[in-house]
């Protein structure tokens, strides 16, 4: 891919991060060489220590799973017809169980391949905004959480969670006692503030301009090392504003090839760019692997 310096691996390419100084924010380090063969991401557990969050490539939708400590938590599952890619991309990362799961909202992008996932693993918990839907994509998600049996966590800002020793603070959609959800159901989306040492990583789902403001606004702004890029890369989020208090210094849009929606725009990727991100796409990148482990973040795709 872009770079300049890299590591072959078993005929693969990963691209490596490595911090300035403890404490200190992570600074990038290019790479080059051929991508890594996908049965090459997640066949075995993540490695001690580390905390790895894995984009999976599931087309025109969110999957990411997040591994910490030996607990294994999974924030959305892309639509019905991916739900047989997840649950095989877990069985290969090392997943027997799930510690967590969260919906991040109803749209079938996020939440369709979720029953299969529930049939396929045992889940301890469930986190979701609050905000509902009618559809039957949905209700199906639903109805597989209630007979699962799983724990549901209405997840709101301000709380906080501890995911195998990694701290994660939901910072979005803000709770009843500040106005509570919002009229558009995107803007609903839980986001997830994940941190590891300097490192910091934020999933919000399809969160729009008006989450995002919120988001800029509040206690939890500040640099980021990795940002889930919102709603696929739509020209409606990733504002100026929400990029200028979280400044990303990688950005991972989750998104299919050629889709209907034009995502990501050109507008977006511009505003990415000019905040000085570097960019990987699951249309272009396959499966995006993020391995953080003493004060170094390791980048893996599957695609050339």
């Amino acid at each position: 891919m872009r770079g300049t310096r890299g590591e072959e691996y078993a005929g693969g390419r990963r691209e490596r991060i490595t911090s300035l100084a403890l404490g200190m924010l992570l600074a990038l380090a290019l790479c080059s060489g051929c991508a890594a063969p996908r049965a090459a991401l997640g066949e075995h557990p993540p490695p001690a220590g580390a905390l790895v969050v894995s984009f999976i490539d599931v087309g025109q939708g969110d999957a990411i799973l997040v591994q910490s400590g030996g607990r294994n938590y999974l924030v959305d599952g892309g639509r019905p017809e991916a739900g047989p890619e997840v649950v095989d991309f877990l069985r290969r990362s090392g997943v027997k169980r799930l510690d967590g799961l969260v919906a991040t909202h109803p749209d079938a992008d996020h939440v369709g391949g979720l029953p299969q996932v529930l049939d396929a693993f045992d889940v301890s918990t469930v986190y979701l905004s609050g905000d509902t839907s009618a559809t039957t994509t949905f209700t199906a998600f639903l109805r597989g959480v209630k007979e699962e049996g799983a724990r549901v966590v209405e997840s709101r800002a301000g709380m906080h969670f501890d995911w195998g020793g990694t701290p994660v603070t939901v910072v979005g959609p803000p709770p009843d006692s500040e106005g509570g959800l919002f009229p558009e159901d995107n803007d609903n989306s839980v986001a997830l503030l994940i941190s590891r040492g300097a490192a910091r990583i934020l999933l919000a789902g399809d969160a729009g301009a008006e989450e995002e403001r919120y988001m800029s606004l509040g206690p939890y702004a500040g640099p980021l090392t990795i940002l889930k890029v919102d709603h696929h890369g739509s020209s409606y989020s990733t504002t100026p504003l929400f990029l200028s208090r979280f400044r990303p210094r990688v950005a991972v849009i989750s998104v299919g090839a050629d889709n209907p929606y034009g995502h990501p725009t050109y507008q977006t990727l511009r505003r990415l760019k000019v905040a000085g991100a570097k960019i990987f796409r699951t249309d272009e990148d396959g499966d995006v692997v993020a391995t953080i482990k003493d004060d170094e973040l390791e980048v893996a795709v599957s695609r050339p």
